[in-house]
């Protein structure tokens, strides 16, 4: 029996190289089984294969003409989803080369041998720029399982010295934080939770993680923190929170310039509303207020103008002012 099972599974893994164009006969089959020191005669071969298709669903198929075999019809990868995947996984760069190769490799087996091989060959830019260490993806894991736990974590937070060295934030202090969402934005890991001493969110870079564990203690839920609908409240907070930073959440009104939509859009999504002005649009967006809002506004401000509040417009005001006589003093300095 345990044979039997053995060789259903064998037979299985074979067929799933195959596709239309590259069927495999029953005695194609056969000789493949023998590398495995299986051996089976044709009728048990389509025996086998039957069942797998009338008992166990898999959706195999005969070639037309009876004579050149079987082969595997659908996945439950299509080939240009592997393909997204794929190239996910060498554009992140938080992963190792080896294990980016490692990840590619079993998605690229999902398919047929012909569509490993042309994927190989649409996939011949492999970034180079990568971690060199496997802090994200062992973080990822740990989070993972207190999150399947209902743990809270805990780790100490580090950050880059002016010497390139990483360094423990405040003296080494151990975050115990309560996990609720892990996202990837900007070629980073995130995690999204509540900081144990407070009612609020907190974003934290995983890579910057330092001797994560699992704690013995319970881990508050999202709703005690946000209350009703959670989810949604987590998903709030990421698209109001520019660059990863927190804070009170406000409406933030602007005039914009036509060609600032695509800018606007790529932000906040497509949900926004566009109101026509002269010269313009008049939009509406919620934020949070913090430096990652005001280094946004920095960044276009040559192309949109606060209307409202004025308590934001007054703040990026006097953060320019800063910058202007920073520089006319440093001007003074150099001459």
């Amino acid at each position: 029996m345990a044979n039997a099972k053995l060789k259903l599974l064998k037979i299985l893994e074979i067929l799933s190289e195959t596709d239309e164009d590259h069927p495999l006969t029953a005695a194609q089959i056969g000789d493949k089984l023998l590398l495995y020191g299986i051996s089976a005669e044709r009728k048990s071969i389509c025996r086998d294969i039957n069942i797998l298709k009338d008992d166990a669903g898999y959706d195999i198929a005969l070639s037309e003409d009876n004579k050149q075999g079987y082969y595997m019809v659908s996945r439950d990868f299509e080939d240009w989803e592997l393909k997204i995947l794929i190239d996910a996984v060498w554009g992140a760069k938080f992963l190792t080369y080896e294990s980016a190769e490692q990840l590619a490799q079993k998605l690229s087996k999902l398919t047929s041998a012909g569509s490993q091989r042309m994927l190989k060959a649409v996939t011949p830019v492999k970034l180079r720029i990568k971690s060199r260490n496997a802090t994200t993806k062992i973080n990822i894991d740990s989070v993972l399982k207190a999150t399947k736990a209902n743990r809270k974590i805990a780790f100490q937070y580090t950050y880059t010295d002016t010497a390139l060295k990483p360094q423990l934030r405040k003296d080494g202090m151990r975050y115990i934080v309560n996990p609720y969402a892990l996202i990837w934005q900007d070629e980073h890991y995130y995690l999204i939770g509540n900081y144990d001493k407070y009612s609020d969110l907190s974003y934290y870079r995983l890579d910057r993680m330092k001797s994560l564990s699992i704690c013995d203690e319970p881990r508050k839920q999202a709703k005690e923190v946000l209350g009703d609908n959670a989810d949604l409240q987590i998903e709030e907070y990421v698209r109001a929170s520019l660059y990863r930073y927190g804070g009170e959440r406000l409406r933030l009104k602007l005039f914009v310039k036509s060609y600032m939509v695509d800018d606007l859009i790529d932000f906040f999504g497509d949900e926004i509303r566009f109101i026509p002005v002269e010269d313009g649009f008049h939009v509406a967006v919620d934020v949070m207020e913090s430096d990652g809002l005001y280094f946004w506004l920095l960044q276009y401000g040559e192309h949109m103008t606060i209307v409202e509040p004025e308590s934001v417009r007054a703040e990026l005001v006097r953060r320019l002012d800063s910058i202007r006589k920073r520089y006319e003093s440093e001007g003074e300095q150099h001459e």
